[in-house]
């Protein structure tokens, strides 16, 4: 059995954080072009509210949101970038463009994580230095663990397509894209194509 991906001394951080990993990996090769843009944000809003909850710290969404965009800033990491990639891969080598990009999103995750764990460990008192070195770390470490087996478990699929699928009303849907193209997450003709399919499932 693969060991246990390793982020923070606790545990269930751990497990948490690994499992996120899986789920944002997973998100890549669902069939569906643009699930790992409009997917992963939740996914990482609810690892980062999780791992406060384990260091008895109480988010909101607004906040954790805050402080991965601040993680993002701060370590220089390219999500939009990432992202953007992986769904134009969707496109152009269907079935083989997710697995490309699985593992980097599962290390990304993970080294998010790890910053988010041991920002709260510090009591928010964490340079950006600091913040780049665990970043760093973590992304290092996260590729060595990396199972691609796992991301096709049940567990990680199901996270994946929770995720990705449409449960809000059209309104709320078209709100979450805004959100993300006003924090920079997504670009404009991104966003044109999200409003584009959801308009065109009314």
């Amino acid at each position: 059995m693969a060991p246990l991906a390793s982020v923070s001394a606790k545990p269930e951080i751990n497990r948490l954080v690994e499992t996120a990993g899986y789920a944002a990996a997973a998100l890549t090769i669902l069939p569906i072009p643009g699930s790992e843009i409009l997917g992963v944000m939740p996914l990482h809003v609810g690892m980062v509210i999780g791992i406060g909850h384990h260091h008895d710290r109480k988010l909101s969404r607004e906040s954790a949101t805050a402080l991965l965009l601040q993680i993002g800033g701060t370590v220089g990491l390219s999500l939009v970038g990432s992202r953007v990639a992986t769904t134009a891969a969707k496109f152009l080598l269907p079935g083989l463009g997710g697995l490309l990009a699985a593992p980097f999103m599962f290390a990304s995750t993970l080294a998010i994580g790890a910053v988010a764990d041991a920002f709260f460990r510090a009591d928010g008192a964490l340079s950006d230095e600091e913040m780049r070195a665990v970043y760093d770390d973590a992304l290092n470490d996260a590729k060595t663990s990396f199972r691609p087996e796992k991301v096709r478990e049940t567990e990680a699929m199901e996270h994946a397509a929770r995720a990705a699928e449409p449960t809000s009303p059209a309104s709320a849907r078209l709100q979450k894209a805004k959100d993300l193209l006003d924090a920079g997450l997504i670009d404009q003709a991104e966003f044109d194509a999200v409003k584009r399919r959801i308009l065109d499932e009314l």
